[in-house]
């Protein structure tokens, strides 16, 4: 994994971002000393206005810890890492001092999260503008007895502004791929379902890993837009080998009623647990492109 930023330039990026801030103030100031003494606070720390990118700071900046603040109408999401590939939904509840996250589940982790076989993730959020970071408390939840059981996971920890022009991926995945053969058939895909419970995840590494889905074409849209996707791999831009497409590449023709998603020869040739990403667009009449879901897999290459 690429480390982007050390805790040295990371120090002085919080500190020229503040003393900015802070310079303006004081150039705009007509009131003399008191005045200066109270800058303005920062519009990325008002409780209500946190949008954007974190990322946890602990020493130097972590990017296996990152959030994505996002909003839908009224509602607010996180969209959270927390030390793996695993991205989860975290529907928001503003109170009067802080912003409070809990894990949205599926269906069959609701169940068995009320079966008391599974805890879920509970975030609190303090804005900290002095510190120029977000305080977050993570705590598990757990159901028993008819009733939430918080247990804190260690201290608070600081999460600092995401810094631009660092392509990592943050939305949680919408639907599974497949590799190997299972990416290339719908009937093999089909096959293994019944016989794995859904898309097997082992892999032989390789410079030529087939990975990909045939999904429902008319779930996609008008069958006149174009439909392209883009790859991820361990949540960057996946690399091409020889200068293969990673962007924009265009799905396959539709095929009884299934369009496929496919990549004959996705370049992965790293042993481990490795993320891969697909993220599907369509684009109509000359129109913007248009993000239909998100496909993946943690898989084990060996």
């Amino acid at each position: 994994m690429r480390v982007f930023l050390d805790s040295g330039r990371l120090g002085m990026w919080l500190a020229v971002a503040w003393l900015g801030g802070a310079t303006a103030c004081g150039d705009n100031d007509a009131g003399g000393d008191e005045a200066a003494a109270t800058p303005a606070v920062d519009a990325r720390f008002q409780l209500d206005k946190l949008d954007g990118r974190w990322i946890l700071y602990d020493q130097r900046a972590n990017q296996k810890f990152r959030f994505e603040w996002h909003r839908s109408g009224d509602k607010t999401e996180l969209w959270y890492t927390n030390g793996g590939f695993t991205k989860r939904r975290m529907a928001g509840e503003l109170r009067g001092s802080d912003w409070r996250f809990t894990e949205v589940l599926s269906a069959s982790d609701e169940a068995k999260w009320q079966a008391g076989d599974r805890s879920r993730v509970r975030l609190f959020v303090v804005p900290k503008p002095a510190a120029g970071a977000l305080r977050v408390t993570e705590v598990a939840v757990g159901w028993k007895d008819g009733k939430e059981v918080e247990k804190a996971k260690g201290k608070f920890k600081e999460y600092i502004p995401f810094p631009e022009g660092q392509r990592f991926t943050f939305r949680p995945c919408d639907g599974p791929v497949f590799l190997g053969d299972a990416a290339k058939s719908v009937a093999a895909a089909e096959k293994e379902v019944a016989e794995e419970g859904g898309p097997f995840p082992g892999h032989a590494l390789g410079e030529a890993i087939p990975v990909g889905v045939h999904l429902d074409a008319a779930g996609d849209g008008d069958a006149s837009c174009t439909f392209d996707m883009d790859l991820y791999f361990d949540d960057r831009p996946a690399d091409g080998k020889d200068g293969a497409k990673t962007t924009a590449v265009p799905a396959g023709a539709v095929a009884d009623g299934k369009r496929p998603w496919v990549i004959s020869a996705w370049y992965a040739p790293f042993s481990g647990n490795h993320h891969f990403q697909m993220y599907r667009y369509r684009t109509c009449d000359g129109g913007e492109r248009e993000l239909l879901g998100v496909q993946c897999i943690e898989a084990v290459l060996e």
